[in-house]
């Protein structure tokens, strides 16, 4: 049976606080009061008609419903919990931009987000679970969840959201070649992880065929990418494909230490595209996740398993975007 409460807003005009209360807006709309709270918390249930103008006559009212009341309607706490599992150390610069286009969408839909650090936590009061960082050792946990669950990469028996990692090194490649760049150096990432897996796969496609001796895996370090990339011999024309943007950057300064042209004579290209790779001498050419569709991606999903009471567990892959920057000869 559906609930509602005559619960009360506040608004101030002209100096004075008023207060604004269910029945005033149903009045307005020339509904009922149970017709307000349809639209309130359950507006797939009315028509476009009847929703516009009850959504009319909040807005001239300036009527904000009270979260208890909405939450006492709904049985919702309106709370997603945020799981940051990512060590902090080893975390890009881009993260911060994702949680804040989650924090965003998630607020317009009118819910709040908690941040986690560990799956350990005693979860309660919450609708929903948003994990990043989850690695194969985590399953075992993410599956004993019982709460509606979304994850940021791949993750077995979980819904998740992730970029076409081979695609993106794929398109890297492509990239250098198209632009003259004839020998091509792979720094990939020493992780036992399947997205570092699926972007070393990404070079390894044979369509464009590669040395395996310039394939190098190495921690996500822009100063263990300098020294490395400082010990090799570059012929000219090269192009690096950087597993990150972290690891383009080091390059980057190895061939300015070492005065090697770029992009004359190296052509370096990374993958992430949220602002580190505009932190170099040059900005880095690289290939963009799309967080924001991520963000929506993963929020999504989460809030329609919510609606539909039932944990479900697609994977959706996005395309990420080459961004043309200063470190790769552009045709």
């Amino acid at each position: 049976m559906l609930q509602y409460s005559n619960e009360k807003a506040y608004t101030f005009k002209g100096g004075r606080v008023n207060m604004v209360s269910i029945s005033d807006v149903a009045k307005q709309a020339h509904v009922s009061k149970m017709t307000v709270s349809r639209v309130l918390n359950h507006p797939e249930q009315v028509s476009k008609e009847i929703f516009d103008t009850v959504q009319t006559a909040i807005n001239e009212l300036g009527y904000v419903q009270n979260r208890a009341g909405r939450a006492l309607a709904t049985n919702k706490s309106y709370t997603i919990a945020f799981v940051m599992l990512d060590e902090v150390a080893a975390v890009d610069p881009y993260f911060g931009q994702l949680v804040t286009y989650i924090a965003d969408i998630l607020n317009q839909a009118g819910y709040t987000m908690e941040l986690h650090r560990s799956l350990d936590n005693d979860f309660h009061a919450i609708d929903g679970i948003l994990v990043s960082g989850a690695r194969e050792s985590d399953d075992a946990q993410l599956n004993a969840l019982t709460y509606p669950l979304v994850t940021y990469g791949e993750q077995a028996g979980a819904a998740s959201v992730d970029v076409d990692n081979a695609a993106g090194i794929k398109l890297a490649k492509q990239h250098l070649v198209d632009a003259g760049y004839e020998q091509l150096i792979y720094l990939g990432l020493d992780l036992d992880e399947q997205f570092a897996q699926a972007r070393l796969d990404g070079f390894l496609d044979s369509e464009i065929p590669v040395d395996q001796n310039n394939i190098y895996r190495i921690a996500n370090d822009d100063h263990i990418a300098r020294s490395l990339v400082q010990t090799l011999q570059l012929a000219p024309k090269t192009g690096i494909v950087a597993a990150t943007d972290r690891l383009a950057l080091g390059a980057l300064y190895a061939c300015l230490i070492d005065q090697q042209a770029v992009p004359q004579d190296v052509g370096i290209i990374g993958f992430d595209g949220i602002f580190i790779h505009q932190m170099g001498p040059l900005t880095l050419t690289t290939i963009a996740q799309p967080l924001e569709r991520i963000a929506e991606a993963m929020v999504s999903q989460l809030l329609e398993q919510i609606e539909q009471q039932v944990r479900t567990n697609p994977h959706i892959v996005l395309t990420p975007e080459l961004q043309l920057g200063d470190t790769t000869l552009h045709n």
